[in-house]
């Protein structure tokens, strides 16, 4: 049994992944959202890098800390 300061760090987050379309094919464009199930907290991205460079961002925190909330969004 591992001591609870050598846990792995862990989150857990909903993924939506969703395409708007415009009157043309060109446009048309991917939306995504990441929501905290725990706080039921929901952010939305406008695209793929933007989703990326959050999740970064959380994920170089490293700690899974409820009390210190999610970071704001980039």
């Amino acid at each position: 049994m591992q001591s609870p300061d050598k846990r792995p760090h862990r989150r857990v987050y909903l993924l939506r992944c969703w395409e708007e379309r415009g009157q043309t094919t060109a446009a048309r464009e991917w939306r995504f959202s990441v929501e905290d199930p725990r706080t039921g907290e929901r952010r939305g991205f406008t695209s793929l890098e933007a989703l990326a460079a959050y999740l970064q961002k959380e994920l170089a925190g490293g700690a899974d800390d409820p009390s210190t909330g999610p970071a704001a969004e980039p």
